[in-house]
């Protein structure tokens, strides 16, 4: 029953993000993004037994938060920023949820190309690997040296939406 109450909690500082966003109070809707991304990835690496239906809530409270932190940093005109955020904020460019990195590369694919958003595409596209018909995003150095046990982070992405990940880039 807490763990419900909890996720209600998120959900609704979740719905005042995006009530921030649509606004146009901008920064107030970067800050409680960050600090709810921030809170999420603390939870459930604390607790990585939780499994099922909460990881799939966890998930999409991931990617709902981060979907507004891209979009508040773009009218902020930080768009340059976007994925050097992302990365600080999840740790490593793979365990950033698919949608919310594709968000940032094309927002600043938009307003500048430039080789560090190529090189942060390659990076997160060589750094899944295939298992039973799913990808899965390969940890990197730094994550196996702080979770010699395997990472909590159970992202994965079915083979058609690698694929359409492949072809958009």
């Amino acid at each position: 029953m807490a763990m419900i109450d909890e996720q209600m909690l998120i959900w609704e500082e979740i719905d005042r993000a995006e009530s921030s966003l649509i606004c146009c109070m901008f920064d107030e809707a970067t800050s409680s993004a960050s600090s709810i991304i921030k809170r999420l990835l603390e939870n459930y690496s604390s607790s990585c037994e939780v499994q099922g239906d909460y990881e799939n809530e966890w998930g999409d409270m991931l990617e709902s938060a981060g979907m507004v932190l891209v979009q508040s940093m773009k009218q902020l005109q930080r768009t340059s920023e976007i994925l050097k955020e992302l990365k600080l904020l999840f740790g490593s460019i793979t365990t950033i949820p698919v949608q919310v990195f594709l968000t940032g590369v094309c927002f600043q694919l938009s307003e500048s190309p430039s080789t560090t958003v190529q090189g942060s595409l390659e990076e997160f596209l060589n750094n899944w690997r295939l298992v039973d018909n799913r990808y899965y995003p390969v940890l990197g150095a730094e994550a196996s040296a702080s979770d010699p046990e395997g990472s909590c982070f159970r992202f994965s992405i079915g083979v058609d939406e690698y694929l359409e990940l492949l072809s958009s880039t």
